[in-house]
């Protein structure tokens, strides 16, 4: 199942509640103002954390990292010119082993920047978990991304999410 969400930055159009089917992937317009911070599956996580950059809320994005980039300035720089990013994802496959799990998830994504330019990106995220059965006592830690790996594409949003992922780790 493909799933493509639209999550708009502060100047993009919102149009509440809408929601629609097309040709079998469902499609979701979200503004920047709903607060989404779901940890409980891969793709929950990845949404989350673009809620978050469309929402200008960088410290939140961050903490999505199960270990985030060194440098947070450096990191949250590369996203001065984000208007918005609008996501389409595909089925995470897991890879399960000594009470760790590592997920990978093919995403594409379109940027829109504040010049009025966009660019699409493809590739495929990992994120990880400790199996939550093995966890006795604090910190829980929930399901994190543990690397993105998205390269620049021609191809429209529409026809650039990868059928699968080669790795998961």
């Amino acid at each position: 199942m493909i799933t493509s969400k639209k999550l708009l930055g502060f100047g993009g159009v919102f149009a509440a509640g809408l929601i629609s089917v097309l040709s079998g992937a469902q499609a979701f317009s979200l503004g920047a103002g709903p607060y989404i911070d779901n940890r409980s599956s891969p793709q929950a996580v990845v949404e989350s954390y673009y809620n978050a950059i469309n929402s200008k809320d960088y410290p939140r994005a961050y903490s999505y990292f199960v270990s985030p980039p060194k440098d947070y300035e450096k990191w949250k720089s590369g996203y001065s010119d984000t208007a918005s990013v609008q996501l389409r994802y595909g089925t995470a496959s897991a890879d399960a082993g000594m009470s760790q799990i590592y997920w990978s998830l093919p995403v594409a994504i379109e940027t829109h920047l504040n010049d009025g330019s966009s660019q699409v990106y493809a590739g495929c995220y990992v994120l990880h978990s400790t199996d939550p059965g093995v966890i006795t006592e604090p910190p829980y830690s929930p399901i994190g991304i543990q690397k993105g790996e998205l390269k620049a594409t021609d191809k429209p949003l529409n026809k650039a999410l990868p059928t699968k992922c080669d790795n998961a780790e």
